[in-house]
């Protein structure tokens, strides 16, 4: 009878005490969040401050994990291969972050938590997963604020170009402008400063983003994909330029404070009809979805 009952409990004892790759797992995890928990605080303000440049980073983690959903089927089939070698990309990971906090340095603390990432996947699942979920990872990236040097580098040909398509835009309308650097006269009507806001810098890392993902959802080929991709910059910068030449036209025709309207809620507007152009662009690729 003692004999009956102890073999049950063993089994349930078993069952219940995690396994090593599980501890690991855990303790990776446990890792992960200590260690760069001043990085995720630091990406958070950045995705809710007043500019909004990157507010589309709290959409990021949630359309990753879609993106691994996708493929459920395939990582059903696939074998747990769990690798020891994955902590030769753990420990730079953890030096790189180390050095980013140091620094500091939030672009090489980034960067190290994609590497930690690829490494936690490897050491718990094996490097079969990480070919699997190598993209939705690395799209981990677009909810990572970028460098000052590269933001300068996007943003200011951005505004330059985006005041280009409104100037032109509203020449061919028949406004007679007169464009000074990044601002565009219109005479007796509304002027046009096209700031860093204005850009059209926003409205390029969030197209790159959906389009990114947009590529990777209707599963056509590498190189349609890349297209795809790269034809969001040029129709963000198209789209915003648009924008500003309407807050112009709105508001020389119907005054100031119906322009400065328009231009607090145009945006939402324009972004709908970018990622309509965007779905186009998608169909005539050949999507599989």
């Amino acid at each position: 009878m003692n004999e009956a009952i102890r073999k049950p409990n063993l089994w349930i004892v078993k069952q219940w005490l995690p396994n090593p790759v599980l501890w690991m797992g855990v303790g990776l995890v446990v890792t992960l969040f200590i260690a760069y928990y001043s990085l995720f605080v630091d990406w958070k303000n950045k995705w809710f401050e007043w500019t909004g440049y990157y507010s589309h980073g709290v959409l990021v983690p949630f359309l990753a994990a879609y993106m691994v959903w996708m493929r459920r089927e395939e990582l059903r089939r696939a074998v747990p291969r769990p690798s020891l070698w994955a902590f030769a990309l753990i420990v730079p990971a953890l030096l790189l972050r180390l050095l980013g906090h140091i620094a500091p340095s939030s672009t090489l603390s980034s960067f190290s938590f994609l590497m930690l990432v690829y490494g936690i996947t490897a050491a718990i699942w094996g490097w079969n997963f990480v070919r699997l979920l190598w993209f939705p990872i690395l799209f981990l990236g677009f909810m990572m604020p970028l460098p000052g040097v590269i933001f300068d580098e996007i943003s200011q040909p951005a505004q330059d170009w985006s005041t280009t398509v409104a100037d032109t835009i509203l020449r061919t309308v028949g406004y007679e402008t007169r464009r000074v650097g990044n601002f565009i006269y219109i005479p007796g009507g509304f002027d046009l400063d096209v700031g860093v806001p204005c850009s059209g810098f926003k409205m390029v890392v969030s197209m790159a983003t959906f389009a990114a993902f947009f590529a990777y959802y209707i599963g056509t080929s590498l190189g349609r994909q890349a297209i795809l991709v790269i034809s969001a910059i040029p129709i963000a910068i198209a789209i915003n330029g648009l924008r500003i030449a309407l807050i112009g036209m709105v508001g020389t025709k119907w005054g100031e404070a119906a322009g400065l309207k328009f231009h607090d809620w145009s945006g939402y507007l324009v972004l709908v009809v970018a990622f309509a152009v965007l779905f186009q662009i998608g169909r005539m690729l050949g999507w599989r979805r």
